[in-house]
């Protein structure tokens, strides 16, 4: 021992250095290869999704504190202080936080994403605040530090800052197992014959390939829910459940389809609503057929 102190006393800085650097290279890459690995090996064959976020999390510091470690000795070897430079770094600290809390609220968000599990990778996701109607459906493809990605359904990837994402309402359909259930709603005429209408939406719904058995339904309503007044029409709402979330909305556009060509191979007359247009100083109603 005593002689590799002499040894070690008798080398240059720079050769110092290279033998840190060089040194702290194959001890990360040895804890990447002995540590790291078997600790995803281990999370991966649990259930819980929780351990895959930790070791994830983990990964993502590593190679950080490697950095820092290697560069706070390599500044000692080459008789460079540490203190002045963690007191500038400190004041230089309070600046970029005061100029990037965005990202630091991002990062803080994607340690509470991974923790608290809204969203996992590969789960299928509704994101109502920032996706609006468009884009908001997709896949989750990764969850980073600062960015989430989403592939939405039009195969876009989108990457998502994790402070909005963590104040969006975030619908996970991947959570349950149990089949999702799924509405279409359109009006109807008040002289069309209800109990016929019913009959013919349930019977169209359950006729289609991908809905279960035993889940079609119909119920009338007349009134909107939303603003409390009469529609143009009946409003009809057929519900019905799905397996696969993914298709979604393919299997909605083909039931939404059948019902239509069913309803009018029985005469039975769809309701449109009144558009009213502002013409100088009265209203024209129209009733688009």
């Amino acid at each position: 021992m005593e002689t590799l102190v002499e040894i070690w006393g008798q080398l240059n800085n720079m050769y110092k250095s290279i033998f840190v650097l060089i040194a702290g290279l194959v001890i990360y890459a040895l804890c990447r290869s002995l540590i790291i690995k078997k600790l995803q090996a281990l999370a991966a064959s649990t259930a819980n999704d929780l351990d895959d976020r930790f070791v994830y999390f983990v990964k993502q510091f590593f190679g950080i504190f490697a950095i820092v470690s290697i560069a706070t000795i390599l500044l000692r070897i080459n008789g460079i202080q540490i203190s002045p430079i963690l007191a500038g770094a400190g004041i230089v600290g309070v600046s970029l936080g005061f100029a990037a809390k965005e990202t630091i609220a991002d990062v803080l968000a994607g340690i509470f994403l991974i923790a608290d599990q809204p969203v996992r990778i590969g789960d299928r996701v509704k994101i109502e605040k920032i996706g609006s109607h468009w884009g908001g459906w997709g896949d989750v493809v990764d969850i980073g530090l600062r960015r989430t990605r989403i592939k939405n359904t039009d195969g876009v990837y989108i990457n998502y800052p994790n402070a909005i994402l963590a104040n969006s309402v975030i619908t996970n359909f991947s959570y349950q197992k149990s089949p999702v259930r799924v509405r279409i709603r359109f009006q109807v005429d008040y002289d069309a014959d209800l109990n016929l209408t019913k009959k013919i939406t349930t019977d169209a719904i359950a006729s289609c390939q991908d809905v279960l058995p035993g889940t079609a339904q119909t119920i009338i309503r007349s009134l909107d829910d939303a603003q409390g007044n009469m529609l143009a029409g009946i409003l009809v709402e057929g519900r019905y459940r799905i397996e696969n979330v993914r298709k979604r909305s393919t299997i909605r556009s083909e039931v939404l389809q059948k019902v239509l060509e069913e309803l009018r191979s029985h005469n039975i007359p769809v309701a449109t609503p009144k558009i009213r247009f502002e013409n100088e100083r009265h209203w024209v109603e129209t009733y688009p057929r």
